[in-house]
């Protein structure tokens, strides 16, 4: 075996191919072990990351369909706010729409009362103002025709009854 040997190492090559055999044997023997540890421990990190990577994509599609739920609620608000204000605008035009025809009629009957009760007291007193004149014609006509104290008398009597006849109507109107 010796022989063998020697007839091996005068091979440059065979020193050389028998030296990279032993080297590996040497290395898988004794860093086998380390390298697998080293090799598991990279495993478990890799893995450690994709698990914590799963579950941060889970909660980040769970915080995107929350946002997408709320967005959906909100312009659900959204919508129904405009539609509330507008039925509220609605009925406040409404409101004032009746409001002022409300006022507008109240006012077209106050100025028809104004109207009325300036006609009625026109009407009073242009009576007022003929009666007077027409006592006051009827006056001077008996006082030129009737002369004495019986027409005086007579005179008088008559203003007094058509002043207390014109006084009565115009508290009747």
């Amino acid at each position: 075996m010796n022989e063998f040997l020697q007839e091996l190492a005068k091979e440059t090559l065979n020193v050389y191919a028998i030296a990279f055999v032993i080297f590996w044997l040497l290395v898988v023997i004794f860093l086998r072990k380390p390298a697998f540890q080293w090799l598991d421990n990279q495993i478990g990190q890799i893995t450690a990351e994709l698990d914590t990577a799963r579950q941060l994509r889970a909660e980040a599609e769970s915080s995107l369909s929350d946002v997408k739920n709320k967005q959906i609620q909100a312009e659900k608000d959204a919508k129904e706010i405009i539609e509330m204000a507008k039925n509220q605008a609605e009925a406040m035009r409404k409101q004032a729409a009746s409001e002022l025809a409300a006022t507008l009629e109240r006012q077209q009957q106050l100025a028809a009362d104004r109207i009325r009760l300036a006609e009625m007291k026109a009407v009073d007193a242009i009576r007022s103002k003929a009666v007077s004149l027409g006592m006051e014609m009827a006056r001077q006509i008996l006082f030129e025709k009737i002369s004495g104290d019986n027409a005086m008398r007579l005179i008088e009597g008559s203003i007094e009854d058509a002043a207390a006849f014109s006084d009565s109507k115009a508290k009747a109107g």
